[in-house]
């Protein structure tokens, strides 16, 4: 990794114009990793553009410079740098136009031009496809945020508060405050570094957990009610149908953040799933625990999604709903 640290320091060094994005809906670690990294770029005078599709969800729009965030680009921007966050592959963004900079397009003048630029990509996911110029990618690492701790630190970057803030939102987030089996000595290690730079706990988990209106929870009831436990297979599940979701208005795209953790909660279930609708795609979280010793990350990956071993998901094209039978179906 240290060589890869290298490359990608290298990288930023000799750009001007650097693009940071991540996957579709942003989450606490990818999110303040990227955060994190653009303060930095900031203050060593590079221009920097922030993308993410569907913006910032309430609960983390605390974050410092995330107003700065863009929805997507626009078709002048001219980068030279990209530096992906917690994305296996470059179409995980979400946006065709960002995909587009590593695909070559037809030259005014015939024949294809080459608008591939240089990559850095960081993850933690152990299905990501290494589609960087460089690839800082360590499954063993318990989020994208202590790992771009542990790039900072290397290179000797100053961490200041908000860089702080966003980092140990990232770990905090991504490890459900230090109570998943992701977290390590190396995690506790960071956070304790990142607190002592001013980052703080108690705000971060107000922010990001304990900012449910009566609408949300009011939703999370519904979840509840959903639920349903099968025996004989040892899975708790739950489901959230379009009908569902339209008795309760405007509810924002993180309200369900934490739920598929609360059915993992039942001792005896091999994993926990939540399904969701979203328009015309059905959204699925999957958990696990150590203790339980299934590998949710094989199940996401026959529905073409992927992630970790306790932790994955699944988007497929689809609509919830029951058979004559009462049994939930995707039509």
């Amino acid at each position: 990794m240290e060589q890869s640290f290298e490359q990608a320091k290298n990288l930023i060094d000799n750009s001007a114009n650097i693009l940071l994005t991540m996957h579709e809906r942003m989450d606490g670690d990818d999110g303040g990793a990227l955060l994190a990294m653009g303060h930095q770029l900031e203050s060593l005078n590079k221009n920097v553009t922030y993308s993410i599709k569907k913006g910032v969800p309430p609960n983390l729009s605390f974050l410092p410079k995330s107003h700065k965030i863009l929805d997507d680009i626009s078709e002048q921007d001219n980068f030279d740098l990209l530096i992906t966050f917690g994305c296996s592959s470059i179409e995980r963004t979400g946006s065709e136009k960002i995909t587009n900079l590593q695909s070559p397009k037809p030259s005014a003048y015939g024949g294809q031009e080459n608008l591939k630029i240089k990559v850095i990509n960081i993850d933690h996911h152990p299905d990501n496809t290494g589609f960087g110029q460089v690839n800082l990618v360590d499954a063993a690492k318990s989020s994208v945020a202590e790992l771009v701790y542990d790039f900072f630190i290397f290179h000797n970057w100053e961490i200041n508060k908000d860089i702080a803030t966003c980092l140990l939102t990232g770990i905090i987030t991504d490890t459900g405050s230090f109570m998943h089996a992701n977290t390590q000595s190396s995690t506790l290690k960071a956070a304790a570094e990142l607190m002592r730079k001013g980052a703080q706990v108690s705000k971060i988990v107000r922010q990001t957990y304990k900012n449910k209106s009566p609408q949300i929870l009011k939703a999370w009831g519904r979840a509840l009610k959903n639920a349903y436990y099968d025996s004989k297979n040892k899975i708790i599940y739950s489901v959230m149908t379009e009908n569902d979701l339209a008795e309760f208005s405007a509810l924002p795209q993180a309200a369900f953040e934490g739920f598929v953790e609360t059915l993992n909660t039942v001792p005896e279930a091999k994993f926990a799933m939540f399904l969701r609708q979203d328009g015309n795609i059905i959204k699925g979280s999957l958990r696990s625990d150590t203790f339980k010793n299934t590998d949710v990350s094989q199940i996401a990956r026959i529905f073409g999604g992927g992630g970790h071993k306790l932790a994955s998901g699944f988007s497929v094209a689809g609509k919830l709903m029951k058979d004559e039978m009462g049994k939930w179906k995707v039509a």
